[in-house]
């Protein structure tokens, strides 16, 4: 398929920093940035209609109830797609949790929804890439 241009808008302030990260990382077009952010987005946005692989990334205050206890039991729940995970202490209060996983979209989206309604997590990041794109 023969490829086309387009018309973007960008608001003055993203424009200032796309600029600054294009000299900054000398990529040499707007064009091959809003390409790759497109392939990002369609992929997440694809992601619930097809296999994925990826991480998903909480942050979370492990002083909270048995915020530990729940993020494990959650795991296990989910052992069809949960490949393996990594801790990490961010400071006194603060933990990352990373989880590899690999399975149908739809099932790790369950998983990520039961994630952000535990009482003390801070934030949810998933980085998933549909293995069909």
């Amino acid at each position: 398929m023969k490829p086309r241009k387009v018309g973007v808008y960008i608001p003055a302030d993203i424009e200032i920093i796309m600029e600054k990260m294009l000299k900054e990382k000398k990529v040499r077009n707007i064009s091959q940035v809003i390409q790759e952010a497109l392939r990002s987005y369609l992929s997440e946005e694809l992601s619930l209609e097809c296999q994925v692989a990826g991480f998903i990334n909480i942050l979370y205050n492990h002083e909270v109830g048995r915020i530990d206890e729940e993020l494990t039991d959650i795991q296990h729940g989910y052992l069809d797609v949960v490949m393996s995970s990594n801790h990490m202490h961010v400071d006194r209060e603060r933990c990352l949790l990373s989880i590899a996983v690999k399975g149908h979209g739809s099932r790790i989206k369950e998983l990520i929804s039961k994630l952000r309604f535990l009482r003390g997590v801070l934030l949810v990041k998933p980085t998933l890439i549909c293995l069909e794109v």
